[in-house]
């Protein structure tokens, strides 16, 4: 699949159709119990003196399975110039690795997954950026192939996780909106748009916080499915809780903040 800079959404309507289907998971990709969490190598082997780490623990529910619970743990890594982002996922049916690496201001430098359990075997992928273009790169035993797309001009690069790191950096109280081009591990991408939409106070089990009510309008050829997360209006804004779809024909999911 060819990506044009200026003309990304000129697809076939065949083409479309699939690519609603695989929209970008957002901020409910990430599952382990938080006791659990394991760090990649490549963030504990990374630049030395790091400054500041946080840690969220959450737990999201899908609409109509309340008794089928996911415990979500996050890893934030701050340098003076630079970010990086760990999780491990673990699920019925997969265990799923993540880290990001991003600049301060939470451009993608660099990211990988590996899935050690699931029903296609093992897979590594890998995902990087190299001026107005991302690739992503993936290996399933000794088949490996790379897929380039092309930024589009104006819009800031997305991926499976980087948002959660974007969003604190969304110039809060002083613009409408963020144009964002999303991609995953899979070559897979969405545009969306992000947008402030008032402040609201939150309760979720792990306190009570005032948040900024933060929309993310998913933009497909049939349906324009809309992702609600509140971000604390305090600094560093973080996540405290979001409700939205995984994928076009999946069920919506709540997450909340559990602790810190």
């Amino acid at each position: 699949m060819s990506v044009g800079v200026a003309g990304i959404t000129a697809f076939p309507v065949k083409k479309r159709k699939m690519k609603a289907r695989y929209l970008i998971t957002l901020f409910l990709l990430l599952l382990v119990p938080a006791q659990g969490l394991a760090l990649p190598d490549t963030i504990e082997s990374g630049p030395a003196g790091q400054s500041h780490v946080e840690t969220y623990h959450y737990e999201a529910v899908a609409a109509g399975k309340e008794s089928d619970k996911e415990e979500i743990g996050l890893t934030f890594f701050f340098e003076e110039d630079s970010a990086a982002y760990a999780s491990t996922i673990v699920s019925a049916k997969s265990d799923e690795r993540i880290t990001i690496k991003m600049t301060k201001e939470g451009n993608l430098i660099s990211g990988a997954r590996s899935l050690l359990r699931s029903p296609g075997g093992a897979t590594e992928e890998k995902i990087w950026r190299d001026g107005k273009a991302a690739y992503v790169e993936q290996t399933s035993g000794t088949d490996k192939k790379t897929i380039r797309l092309d930024i589009p001009e104006g819009r800031t690069l997305a991926v499976e996780g980087s948002l959660l790191v974007l969003l604190r950096f969304f110039p809060y109280d002083s613009a409408t909106r963020w144009d964002l081009f999303m991609i995953d591990f899979s070559g897979k991408f969405v545009t969306a748009t992000a947008r402030q939409a008032g402040i609201e106070r939150i309760t979720v089990p792990a306190g009570e916080f005032s948040c900024y009510r933060m929309e993310v309008l998913i933009h497909t050829f049939i349906l324009s499915p809309t992702i609600i997360c509140w971000v604390t209006t305090e600094k560093p804004h973080f996540v405290v809780k979001n409700e939205g779809k995984r994928g076009l024909f999946s069920p919506k999911y709540i997450t909340t903040l559990i602790g810190k």
